[in-house]
């Protein structure tokens, strides 16, 4: 196994090949996903957009849970911009997280990570005084 830099800062290489063959490459991230910063009961919204020669699988994943709840999180990919997508709807404190990006491909890995902050939305008196319940 071979670690390679990434020109991308932040992403992890792994090669699982020592002689890559002509034309072919490991997976990389052109683009990797921004940090996230939102208020609770918005769309999050994290993009990737990867290289590698074939073309790498992209899955995402979540440090401290999962992200199987098909109705809160859904992974697309927008072929006009070659963007992979993970949305995350109606954010709240429980979606707060570090996301990994994984890019396979059969000569090798990227990973690489963003974070999600949800911020607590105070617009309306009634979630004011459920905040002052809360005490």
């Amino acid at each position: 196994v071979i670690r390679r830099r990434s020109k991308t800062p932040g992403v992890m290489i792994t090669q699982y090949v020592v002689n890559m063959p002509e034309g072919k490459s490991t997976p990389d991230f052109q683009c990797k996903p921004m940090p996230v910063t939102i208020k609770e009961g918005k769309l999050a919204v994290f993009k990737a957009v990867v290289t590698g020669d074939p073309k790498p699988e992209v899955s995402w994943r979540r440090a401290k849970g999962t992200i199987s709840d098909k109705d809160k999180f859904q992974s697309k990919y927008d072929e006009t911009t070659g963007e992979y997508i993970l949305e995350i709807r109606k954010v709240s404190a429980a979606e707060t997280d570090t996301y990994k990006c994984y890019a396979v491909n059969e000569y090798g890995k990227a990973v690489c990570t963003a974070i999600l902050n949800v911020t607590e939305a105070l617009t309306n008196p009634s979630d004011f005084r459920k905040l002052l319940r809360k005490r």
